[in-house]
């Protein structure tokens, strides 16, 4: 990673990311509908009723060494019956450096990304920084789980009982 990259991304987690709410936001029963772009430039719509029921998983830079610790069990169980979408909280990154963290994605990761530069997507469902998010989401937009922190044994069987019943 070139030194500017590295010295802007240390600038921007020493001051916190500003722009991130400090209280956190309590989630909300139904989730919002809304339009992201993914690391490709790709706008993704999520609208309701949905086809599947969907798993979101929120981080910033922060918390996303927790996301495989949810996604990888989910997927091993669930595979194509529900979708499961990330979204990457990235609030206070200067607009002149959205090109270098969109190709940061593009090099390191094989499937899509929302990338939800503003925050309000995330603070709209009660995201809280540096911690890995996860909702469980019916196809009519109803939170029906919201986790948060890395993926426990016990919080996975929460995660399993939740899709069990929308499915």
């Amino acid at each position: 990673m070139p030194l500017l990259l590295r010295f802007a991304l240390l600038v921007l987690l020493a001051s916190g990311l500003p722009g991130v709410a400090a209280a956190a936001t309590a989630p909300v029963r139904q989730a919002v509908e809304f339009t992201l772009s993914d690391q490709d430039g790709q706008a993704r719509a999520v609208k309701y009723p949905r086809e599947k029921v969907s798993v979101f998983v929120l981080a910033d830079q922060k918390a996303s060494s927790e996301i495989s610790g949810w996604i990888s069990p989910l997927y091993a169980r669930y595979r194509e019956r529900i979708e499961i979408a990330g979204i990457a909280a990235l609030p206070g990154i200067p607009s002149a450096f959205h090109g270098l963290f969109r190709r940061e994605f593009k090099k390191r990761l094989t499937y899509p990304v929302m990338l939800d530069w503003s925050g309000d997507v995330s603070r709209a469902h009660g995201y809280q920084k540096e911690q890995v998010q996860l909702l469980v989401v019916s196809r009519s937009g109803r939170i029906a789980l919201s986790k948060t922190g890395p993926a426990t044994p016990g919080a996975l069987e929460e995660v399993y009982s939740a899709l069990d019943r929308l499915r």
